[in-house]
């Protein structure tokens, strides 16, 4: 199989699973049994049934064509100019209000470009250096974070809820006693799912009142005390509410809040500006999630008509989850952290040590998943054409974002886009799937 064909069956899983995921949060279902649905197939089960959404006719808006290239993009031999030509006809084609992505080997950027509107209705142009909504792809970042405070020693892979909240030595529930933080970030820690928005805002019930770390602890400890959903280090089973309390432990061991350790652990030393929430929360210039305009008695209009959701209103996680995946950053300042990561995978000290990016994206074993895909500290994990990818997704209502690895090939291409539609799925697994082929030469050792 060619290393395309290879990465397009890649593509084409991670397409399935962010539109169950994507129709989860559009039902107000469980993301659980849809990811194992995706789980269960196999790339040529997708292929076979041809799972392509139908081309649809023209939205009641037409974006302008325009867009953005980043000027570290612009190096002799780049393909930038490609890269913004095939932005501009997939966002139009798949009537997106803007469309972004970036593509990079550990140490350079290969392309970076944006195009499309900040907001639909309105003419500011987005640009290069705004901000776009992660989604899940943040648990990596959280992951990162705790991995700097292992090599600092305030925390190890093996520290346990019970070692930083003394309250729970008496009260923890004794399944949960000899749980790890690695165990936590790897969905192996048996926590509930928290995969619904109701699900996840309900949390603050047992989260009292006071700042954000205190919510984070006190919603850890009453979840700590309760049955676990599964057996822990059974079986891996995604769960949202492993990592904010993986956050609410390294608040503990540090007297830090969350917020200050992503700061001074990974977006200072790496010179990257990172922000919570959705991106036009603190800054109205920044790109807008859109989401579907409904039509009759509230009812969805066709998935490609889209309006424009004020970032104050609909999706929002609570502070409690924001660790779960509720970043914020622009193309150029997640680029960075894919060349820490890529850098590491190639046995190269940054940041972190190789070893401990090594660490972070190492798979179980023996696996504890029996699908094809298996979950690292934020990154799944499928073998294809004898090489590994590492990749995720990021849904909201009002944001996609999708990024696909490939360590052996040092390069990692992202692709991010302020709608949650069916369109915006389809749209970046094709530029993903576009973009790794223009830049399908094995990397120089």
């Amino acid at each position: 199989m060619s290393t395309f064909k290879a990465i397009s069956n890649i593509a084409c899983t991670v397409f399935l699973g962010a539109a169950i995921m994507a129709q989860a949060h559009e039902n107000g279902d469980s993301l659980q049994a849809r990811r194992d649905a995706l789980i269960s197939r196999s790339a040529s089960d997708f292929s076979a049934h041809g799972l392509r959404p139908e081309k649809v006719g023209n939205a009641d808006v037409r974006y302008a064509e325009n867009a953005s290239v980043h000027p570290a993009a612009e190096a002799p031999g780049s393909q930038a100019h490609q890269a913004e030509a095939l932005l501009i006809r997939l966002r139009e084609q798949h009537e997106l209000p803007a469309l972004a992505a970036v593509v990079v080997r550990s140490d350079t950027t290969l392309d970076l470009a944006a195009t499309g509107l900040r907001r639909q209705g309105k003419p500011e142009k987005v640009e290069p250096t705004d901000r776009f909504h992660l989604g899940s792809m943040g648990k990596a970042i959280t992951a990162t974070v705790i991995a700097r405070l292992v090599e600092e020693g305030t925390l190890s892979w093996t520290t346990r809820p019970v070692d930083v909240f003394p309250e729970l030595a008496k009260t923890i529930h004794p399944y949960y006693r000899n749980v790890t933080i690695e165990q936590l970030l790897r969905h192996q820690g048996g926590t509930p799912k928290y995969d619904s928005i109701a699900e996840i805002k309900g949390a603050t019930a047992h989260a009292g009142s006071g700042s954000a770390r205190d919510q984070r602890r006190a919603f850890s400890v009453w979840l700590l005390q309760q049955r676990p959903y599964v057996t822990p280090g059974a079986k891996l089973e995604y769960s949202n509410a492993g990592y904010p309390v993986a956050a609410a432990m390294a608040e503990a061991a540090t007297g830090e809040a969350w917020d200050s350790l992503v700061e001074s652990r990974l977006a200072r030393p790496l010179g990257i500006h990172l922000t919570h929430g959705l991106p036009a929360r603190d800054d109205s210039p920044q790109p807008w999630g859109h989401t579907a305009k409904p039509a009759f008695f509230g009812m969805a209009s066709h998935q490609n008509v889209v309006e424009p959701q004020p970032p104050g209103d609909g999706w929002a996680l609570s502070v409690i989850f924001e660790p779960a995946g509720d970043y914020s950053l622009s193309l150029a300042d997640y680029a960075t952290f894919l060349k820490l990561h890529l850098a590491g995978l190639a046995d190269r000290d940054g940041l972190l040590k190789a070893s401990s990016i090594r660490h972070l994206h190492a798979g179980s074993i023996p696996p504890l998943h029996d699908g094809p895909d298996e979950y690292a500290m934020g990154w799944f994990l499928r073998e294809f054409d004898g090489m590994e990818a590492h990749w995720f997704t990021g849904a909201t209502k009002a944001f996609f974002s999708r990024v696909i690895m490939l360590p052996e090939r040092d390069i990692a291409v992202a692709v991010l886009t302020n709608t949650g539609n069916e369109a915006a799925i389809t749209a970046t697994r094709e530029a993903a799937m576009e973009l790794l082929r223009l830049h399908d030469q094995p990397a120089a050792r």
